[in-house]
């Protein structure tokens, strides 16, 4: 091959692209507004979803396969809804609800569940990149607050948020509320400034920045530039960071319209007034009482500090003269020395006394205690200072509940310039803020004029950005999110990117029936709605089994004449085999659950921690070092954000569902739980297959099981009776929870 040839010709045909896009070529479906297409007719369906995924089979000679068993789709719904499997007592419920509207009656069940807002929650925030780390190359540093940006959404999304409120919150909470960086926090404006740090999650690693000025400016371009990644993967449906350099060659979108979208949020993110991330957050109060509890704990210190120097300075003598006692019996070339190395400052130390005290450790270290035996001064002067600095510590006011936020200072908005081909090094032209041209709708200025809080002090920027994003008349939004929404009900898109419903992306399978979901989205704002139509739905509810006609027609069944098998998720992974050995914490919000490296140099919970049997949404989630057993499962990966889990099937999985210590004592627990129940063997056998993958076992299944059972005793026989019963169904439970029906959802 002619590898110059190909480069010049993939190069003019870049060109060609670009030159296209500037000349206005015929608009892309996803820029256009969302329209609301009519429901297909001639189908005998009555669910809107069923009429146009019918529509679109019978296009191809194909039809919906028949439906689940009544077991199989309620395994399906609780893992859809809740991401943890049903148990024993709600699978007999459901197999003896004999209402006609039981279906939908347990959708609503499972929607108002409190772990509805948490699985839906953590898919929102992959999609938004949230970490409990910077994350920022090395600079791994932890972010002790953000645990409460993520307590926010699994209350939204479990409240059921109108869609619009909860994106404008997120991306301008403050300036919904009149907030600035100077205001006070009252308890009726603290949720809409914790939703801020939706774009506080992006990489951040200006906190241990250094080096020169340059190197400075990067770091902090870089938090803006990851903010405009963000926006362009979660609200757009492009791919943004392509136009900070030129101007995108697929996509409708400038370099100068890349840089009037920073200038959107530079106000909040200013490298000339730059707030590193531990300085953006506040206490909860208003901003006198801020400032008067911030006074009287440097007062406190302060004062706690004079107290301990005065200490130091009071049996500096006495220390001295304990020394000199000490080494008395030294010559006086070693002993003069000595002495004097002993009294100087550590900082001040030259090596030479380092050496020499190093060589006399057992004469010149001696405890408090040891100097307070010696001179009953001391201790006097001790039992002072520790009783003075008990009363200075309780007087010390406690800290104000603490929030990590993101807004503006309360001045004009700086002015923005555009990077000479992304140099940060070269400003260019001017950038006022705006938006790309390609969504179409109104223009910022429009925008920030009719959006305008009352005595707002800050830009209003974002907030006309919120509310051009959640407009009616925005192409993008809405369509994104039901893509999403499908992508994570059957394992696909309807669009097949899903950060990217551009130009450069994937064709939608069933184009007509997205806008209709869009429409319903944008009529309703409500995805507990949008939950309903397609958990409702015959397509939703259908077998994976194919008749074997599909093959030709249908053969990655993009058009659903199946439903798709697929395997649990990481979260899932490690959530169900707590959930099935009854070991699920299923306590509600707050800190993370911290993650550390063991002895093997695997990041793991302590199980000892109270919190290590927490859903793995409340697990710390740190960029560089994220748990080992959820990494294994393909857990999120952050670049910034994570769009898109893609599962992998990997050696590494099965040895950790054969080795980790993490499943062993699941199985252990599971095996335990199912012996302290009544019954036999053909019982317990029943009942994990129950709990473990949400049916009875068959035939077969029954008999290997028993097969296993029976060839594992005699590796247990020199042990008590009780002790090798409960390794063997140890061994049998470990193995239910690595088959293939445990990890897969049919």
């Amino acid at each position: 091959m002619n590898f110059g040839a190909y480069t010049v010709a993939l190069v003019r045909l870049l060109a060609l692209t670009s030159t296209a896009l500037a000349a206005g070529a015929e608009p892309h479906w996803a820029f256009q507004k969302v329209g609301r297409p009519a429901i297909p007719s001639g189908v005998s369906a009555d669910s809107p979803v069923d009429r146009f995924i019918e529509t679109r089979l019978s296009e191809k000679g194909l039809k919906l396969s028949t439906s689940a068993p009544p077991a199989t789709l309620l395994r399906r719904l609780s893992f859809d809804l809740r991401g943890i499997p049903p148990s024993p007592e709600e699978l007999h419920a459901f197999e003896s609800d004999a209402r006609v509207n039981a279906w939908s009656l347990w959708v609503e069940r499972f929607l108002a569940s409190t772990e509805y807002g948490e699985r839906w929650g953590r898919h929102w925030l992959d999609v938004v990149g949230y970490a409990d780390s910077n994350g920022y190359f090395n600079a791994d540093s932890d972010r002790p607050l953000a645990w409460k940006y993520r307590d926010y959404v699994v209350r939204s999304i479990a409240a059921d948020m109108p869609f619009d409120r909860f994106l404008q919150e997120q991306i301008a909470g403050d300036e919904l509320v009149g907030f600035s960086q100077d205001g006070d926090i009252s308890p009726e404006t603290v949720e809409s400034l914790i939703s801020t740090h939706l774009f506080r999650n992006v990489p951040d690693g200006s906190g241990e920045s250094d080096g020169n000025p340059l190197e400075v400016k990067v770091d902090r371009y870089s938090v803006l530039e990851g903010v405009i990644q963000l926006t362009g993967s979660a609200f757009l449906g492009v791919t943004l960071q392509c136009a900070r350099c030129h101007d995108h060659k697929f996509e409708p979108v400038s370099q100068g319209e890349y840089y009037r979208l920073q200038a959107i949020f530079r106000p909040a993110f200013d490298p000339e007034a730059w707030l590193k991330p531990n300085d953006r957050t506040a206490g909860v109060a208003a901003r006198t009482i801020q400032e008067s509890v911030r006074h009287r704990i440097q007062e406190t210190d302060r004062a706690l500090a004079t107290v301990r120097e005065s200490l130091g300075a009071s049996i500096a003598p006495f220390r001295r003269q304990l020394i000199e006692e000490r080494v008395a019996d030294l010559p006086e070339a070693v002993r003069k020395p000595l002495i004097q190395a002993f009294g100087t400052p550590e900082k001040d130390r030259s090596e030479s006394m380092r050496t020499l005290l190093k060589a006399h450790t057992n004469r010149v270290e001696f405890s408090d205690a040891a100097l307070a035996e010696r001179f009953p001064t001391v201790r006097t002067l001790q039992s002072a200072l520790e009783t003075e600095k008990t009363r200075l510590e309780r007087e010390k006011p406690s800290p104000l509940e603490a929030i990590s936020m993101l807004a503006e200072p309360a001045r004009p908005a700086p002015m923005h310039h555009m990077l000479v081909r992304g140099n940060h090094a070269q400003e260019g032209a001017e950038a006022p803020p705006g938006f790309p041209a390609a969504f179409g709708g109104e223009t910022f200025e429009v925008a920030t004029r009719t959006g305008r809080t009352p005595n707002l002090k800050t830009s209003g920027r974002r907030l006309a950005f919120a509310r051009w994003l959640t407009s009616a008349d925005h192409p993008t939004t809405a369509r994104l999110m039901v893509n999403r929404v499908w992508h994570h009900h059957f394992g696909q898109g309807i669009v097949p990117t899903l950060d990217n419903l551009g130009r450069s992306g994937g064709h939608p399978s069933h184009p007509e029936l997205l806008d209709w979901l869009a429409a319903d989205l944008l009529e309703h704002q409500s995805l507990k709605r949008l939950h309903r139509l397609i958990l409702n739905s015959a397509t939703w509810r259908q077998s994976t089994a194919s008749d074997g006609s599909t093959g030709q027609a249908d053969p990655s069944n993009r058009l659903l004449s199946r439903y798709p098998l697929r395997r649990l998720d990481a979260d899932s992974v490690r959530d169900a085999m707590l959930a099935v050995s009854g070991e699920l914490d299923p306590r509600l919000g707050g800190p993370y659950v911290p993650v550390s490296a063991d002895n093997l140099g695997q990041m793991v919970v302590d199980e000892t921690n109270s919190g290590a049997r927490r859903r793995s949404l409340y697990l710390q989630q740190r960029r560089g070092l994220p748990a080992t057993f959820v990494s294994t499962f393909d857990g999120p990966i952050f670049n910034p954000v994570c769009i898109l889990r893609v599962p992998s099937t990997v050696a590494q999985q099965s040895l950790a569902l054969l080795n980790s210590e993490f499943v062993r004592r699941r199985a252990r627990s599971f095996g335990l739980l199912l012996l302290a129940s009544s019954g036999d063997e053909k019982v317990w056998v029943r009942e994990a297959f129950r709990r473990a993958v949400g049916r009875v076992p068959d035939r077969a299944e029954s008999e290997m099981s028993y097969d296993f059972l029976a060839s594992q005793r005699p590796f247990h026989a020199g042990e008590s009776p009780r002790n090798a019963q409960e390794q063997v169904w140890t061994d049998f439970c470990q193995m239910l929870l690595a088959s293939n029906a445990f990890l897969h959802v049919d």
